[in-house]
Parts: structure tokens; sequence; C-alpha cells
């Protein structure tokens, strides 16, 4: 019961910083791009929450588990991307539109922005729904409602504060959930350290080949 209500008082703060930041709201800037004035800890904020997601922690420790060091390789593409973004984010500001697909058009042409919607619906509704069903999984358990139950109650809740204020509601309570799965993965560190038998235990239990 505990964990329920400490999921309740998880989904209340960020419906709060929702609904907080929608009073900052006042154009279409504010809404699809933050004004385009987020400072650069509330960025780092953001952008930890939207790549550390279910993904990163459930399959990425699987894979750990199931490969060892290689599993580093698994998120050798965001680094990369980290220095692509680096490298053209100033020409992309430049050119003040709102979304992958827009620049598209404006350097290229219409053709270009239809693949780069297409793309991007395929490629976001794979991302979007398989966090949604990490959602759906976490209430599950807690609760003991479905899977499903739980997947809809997710999306209602996310596509809500989204609604309230656009990606300055996003970026904020990114920034919140940033805090709490770094303070998680931290406290829960030493017990998933203390529970494998220490360093030396992992060496003795797992093949060599995970550490290589």
């Amino acid at each position: 019961m505990l964990y329920f209500w400490v999921i309740i008082a998880y989904l209340v703060v960020l419906i709060g910083v929702g609904a907080y930041r929608a009073k900052f709201v006042r154009t279409q800037d504010d809404f699809m791009v933050a004004g385009r004035k987020l400072s650069a800890k509330v960025l780092v904020g953001t952008l930890l929450a939207t790549w550390i997601g279910s993904g990163s922690i459930i399959a990425g420790a699987g894979l750990a588990y199931d490969k060892g060091f290689p599993a580093l390789w698994f998120d050798a593409g965001v680094w990369a991307a980290l220095i692509i973004l680096f490298l053209i984010a100033p020409r992309a500001r430049r050119f003040g539109q709102y979304t992958v697909p827009d620049i598209l058009e404006v350097r290229y042409n219409k053709y270009a922005r239809l693949l780069g919607t297409i793309v991007t619906i395929i490629a976001y509704t794979a991302i979007v729904s398989y966090q949604f069903r990490a959602g759906g999984m976490v209430l599950n358990l807690i609760t003991g409602i479905s899977v499903e139950q739980g997947i809809i109650i997710t999306a209602v809740f996310v596509i809500g504060y989204t609604v309230l204020a656009g990606l300055i509601s996003v970026v904020y309570t990114d920034v919140v959930n940033g805090v709490i799965m770094t303070i998680g993965l931290l406290i829960a560190l030493p017990f998933l350290f203390s529970n494998a038998g220490g360093w030396s235990g992992m060496i003795e239990r797992l093949p060599e080949t995970h550490f290589q």
C-alpha cells in the first residue's frame, strides 16, 4: 500500500509542476519549444530523463547481465548523437522551426518533410509505446490492475501534463524525473552490489568474457 501512495504522490507532483509551468505559456514558441530559452541545467535534466528511460534501465541492465562490459556499446549511438547534435544545433536553431520535418522542408523541399514526418511517426510510436507499457507494468505490479489498464492510465497522465503547457511542462517534469531516477539509482547501487557479493563475487559468478 505504501508503494501505491508513493506513486500517487509522484503523479500529483508531476501534474503540479505541469500546471505551474502552464502559467508561463503565452505564445506558440513557449508551447512548442519552451520559448527557446532553456538553461543548460534544465536541458541536461530533460535529456537525462528522455534518453534514460525504461529501455536503458531495464533492457540495458538485462543486456549488461547477459553480455558484460560489451553491453556498454548499447548506448554508443547516444554519444555519437550528442557529438552530431553539438555540431548542427547552432545551424538548426537559425532555421527558427519547431520540428525536424519543418527544418527539412526549409532546407530541402516538401518531400524531405514528408519523409522526415513518416520516420518520426514510426520511430516515436515504437519508443512511446514501450514507455507506456513499462508504466503499465509498474502499475500492475503495485496496484494489481491489468497491464492494459495501467498502459491507458499512463498514457492519459502523460498526454495530460503535456497538453497543460507543451514543451515547458515536459521539460520541467523531466527535470523532476531525472532527479528521482538519479537518486534512486544511487540508492539502489550499493544494495545491488552487496547482493551480488561485491566485485569479487561478481568475478567468480560471471563468465570471463563479461569483463573483456
